[in-house]
């Protein structure tokens, strides 16, 4: 590719050179290179002045060109925008994950406030059954009830585990749905620790025996919620 016809392309907007000014300065460029010619009046040397002036025009036009290439070049190496990574999953106590210790999830819930109560539905398949509690506040107390049974516990972010799903080894406690109503209350709620506590209110000092879900509304009712979320899932090996 001549010099000619990189200017043409360097500068896409100026018409091109029409076909007899091209051949001319074709024309000279092979006379320069070839056999000299004799020397011709002070006159003649006028255009060889502007063909120098346009080879010397295409030059710069080709290192213009050069330049503009390799800035895009350079710009094509930049790095763009990092692309997007997967956020992290949210925190147990947020959303339980999906397995536990080897078992698959059954059902979940969450609660974004402490001292407040969630229903869980879930349907086991086998004895390995294990109901967590997940609480962002560690040494939360929590209070499970289903029917005339009821367990009570601590659960911290790492999950606590309630006494209920041990019934699992009961007859007919499986191939059945199943329905738990779950308390979480902040750690230093009022709680009498331990079945028996209290043998009677005034012998509890103020504090609240976790013996029945209507104990558990009463203890929520009075703290109102608070800070500290929780969530509750069942899980399974089936």
């Amino acid at each position: 590719m001549d010099e000619i016809t990189l200017l043409a392309q360097a500068i896409p907007d100026e018409p091109p050179p029409s076909a007899e000014t091209v051949a001319r300065a074709r024309a000279r460029l092979s006379a320069r290179h070839g056999t000299a010619r004799p020397a011709r009046p002070r006159r003649s040397h006028r255009p060889r002045r502007r063909w120098g002036w346009t080879v010397g025009a295409a030059v710069a036009t080709a290192a213009v060109v050069t330049a503009v290439v390799v800035s895009v070049s350079n710009l094509t190496g930049v790095t763009g925008p990092a692309p997007l990574t997967t956020p992290p999953p949210p925190p147990a106590f947020e959303e339980p994950p999906h397995a536990y210790k080897g078992l698959n999830r059954l059902a979940a819930t969450a609660a974004p406030r402490s001292a407040t109560k969630k229903r869980i539905r879930f349907h086991p398949t086998s004895e390995n059954v294990k109901l967590v509690i997940f609480c962002q506040e560690p040494g939360s107390i929590f209070f499970t009830h289903e029917g005339t049974s009821g367990a009570a516990g601590t659960c911290g972010p790492d999950g606590g585990l309630s006494m209920l799903a041990d019934k699992a080894y009961e007859p007919g406690w499986l191939g059945r749905d199943h329905q738990v109503t779950v308390w979480v209350f902040p750690p230093d709620a009022p709680v009498a620790r331990g079945r028996g506590a209290c043998p009677s209110k005034d012998a509890c000092g103020g504090l609240h025996e976790l013996s029945g879900p209507k104990a558990a509304d009463r203890l929520a009712a009075e703290l109102g919620e608070r800070a500290g979320a929780w969530s509750v899932a069942a899980y399974d090996a089936g």
